[in-house]
Formats: C-alpha cells, sequence, structure tokens
C-alpha cells in the first residue's frame, strides 16, 4: 500500500511539475464545428479509481469523461456501468483534456491502448453519447 501511495504522490507531482513548465505535450487541433483552434494538453497516467460509469481517476486527478452520459451510480444501470468501468483501473490512461472543469474534474476524452473509453461505455453498458458536451463531435 505504501508503494502506490507513493506512485501516486510521484504521478501527482509530475503532472503539476509539467504544467507550470510547460512541457506537456500539446498540439493543435481544428474544432470543426466552430472552424477554431485551441490548444490539448495530454494527461498520461494509470487509472486508480473509477467514480462511475463517466468519471475516473487517473493518477490522482478526477476525469469526467467529455461527451459520455451513465446513469447514476445509485441505479442498477448505473451500477452495471460502474462495474465495466471498474475493469479498467491499473490501466494506462490517456486523456485529452478540452479545458472545461465541472466540479473538482477535468473534463476529457479518454483512451487505453489506443481504445476509446468513452465509446467502449457506449457499446458495452447503458452510457450514451452526450452530443450538447461532444465539443470535439466524436460521438
Amino acid at each position: 500500500m505504501r508503494l502506490h501511495s507513493s506512485i501516486i504522490t510521484i504521478t501527482f507531482s509530475m503532472f503539476f511539475t509539467l504544467i507550470t513548465n510547460s512541457v506537456m505535450a500539446d498540439e493543435t487541433i481544428r474544432n470543426s464545428s466552430k472552424k477554431q483552434y485551441s490548444k490539448i494538453s495530454i494527461l498520461s497516467g494509470l487509472i486508480t479509481h473509477v467514480r462511475d460509469g463517466d468519471t475516473i481517476i487517473v493518477g490522482s486527478i478526477p476525469i469526467r469523461l467529455a461527451a459520455l452520459d451513465c446513469p447514476e451510480k445509485n441505479t442498477t444501470k448505473g451500477m452495471i456501468a460502474t462495474k465495466i468501468a471498474l475493469k479498467f483501473i491499473g490501466q494506462a490512461a490517456d486523456c485529452k483534456l478540452t479545458g472545461a472543469k465541472t466540479y473538482d474534474r477535468f473534463v476529457a476524452y479518454c483512451s487505453m491502448n489506443g481504445k476509446d473509453f468513452g465509446q467502449y461505455m457506449i457499446q458495452n453498458s447503458s452510457c450514451k453519447p452526450w452530443k450538447k458536451f461532444d465539443i470535439w463531435n466524436k460521438y
């Protein structure tokens, strides 16, 4: 348990050091729906916790999966979605931060081994695409 805490602390420290020094991997993308350009920051790390079907913790950073609408955790379908998402604990995730934040969570599109997490949840659970918040028109 002590090693796990140390890894999380190191990951958290490294993340904020990268932000502070502006060393994070950035890329310019085109938002086709708004014809604008924006910067994207990438957060990479292990999924250490799952709150529910559309909220994961990468290292110690809470991530709200962009454009994904899952049933609430206290419902039967929500418990099933959470159980499906729990399969990803311990896997490496690459999350493209949208720049938005909701409550204590950064909003991002995440993938594991090149597979889109949101798309997986849409195909394998009762989670639905949330078009209103799909700012990059992925779903």
